[in-house]
């Protein structure tokens, strides 16, 4: 079995493309599988953007919290 990937920017095109090779018996579409981001992913996005803040003391914490 041979694999294609095709990358399509126009969405008219896409549809077309998809009628054009579903009139093929051998030709299967199938939809991308999206990889979950797990919680350590986003985790990392989270430093890499900046979102991570820092508290000395419960009571810092609280008061960055409230403003």
């Amino acid at each position: 079995m041979t694999q294609f990937t095709i990358t399509v920017t126009d969405p008219k095109e896409a549809s077309l493309i998809k009628k054009l090779l579903a009139k093929f018996d051998s030709v299967t579409i199938t939809k991308p599988a999206y990889k979950r981001k797990t919680g350590l992913d986003e985790a990392l996005e989270d430093v890499a953007a900046g979102r991570v803040y820092q508290a000395s003391s419960v009571e810092d914490l609280f008061r960055q919290l409230n403003s």
